[in-house]
């Protein structure tokens, strides 16, 4: 009875600590995520972040970007993140100061192409992406469909 119990909170931790894990990789060779990193969802500087995104959806579309909230113990997706998920994982992963606030941002092939722990202006966010080659090679089939149309 102990051996069965004991396995069964073994299966569940260990799919709760994989679950945040396997939330990125299906994101992989499809969407640039934002990990928006905070210890308090009233810190000015990430309450200041989503304004800034909130501004530019469709800018943030184009660019195929995900928003991750990531605070310690749980998570959610998207600017108004009403979904939230139970895991420390991707804090524990992603958080590298003692800051209060920290972004990154993670490309298509899942490495880190920005971190920081102050705001991030769209305007630098978009000059960040749209000189990755496969931004690049994006907007010149863009152009090209536009063109045969």
């Amino acid at each position: 009875m102990n051996y069965t119990r004991t396995l069964l909170f073994a299966v569940t931790l260990f799919s709760t600590l994989f679950s945040s894990a396997q939330d990125l990789s299906k994101h992989k060779w499809e969407n640039r995520l934002i990990l928006l990193i905070t210890d308090d969802e009233n810190n000015p500087t990430f309450k200041s972040q989503v304004a800034e995104f909130s501004k530019d959806l469709t800018g943030l579309n184009e660019r195929k970007l995900i928003i991750y909230q990531v605070m310690p113990g749980e998570y959610k997706t998207g600017l108004n993140g009403n979904n939230k998920k139970k895991s420390a994982r991707l804090y524990n992963d992603y958080k590298k100061t003692d800051a209060g606030f920290e972004i990154v941002l993670l490309g298509l092939d899942g490495g880190i192409k920005l971190q920081q722990n102050e705001l991030l202006q769209l305007e630098k966010l978009y000059a960040t992406i749209d000189v990755m080659p496969m931004r690049r090679s994006e907007i010149e089939r863009k152009k090209q469909h536009l063109k045969n149309d």
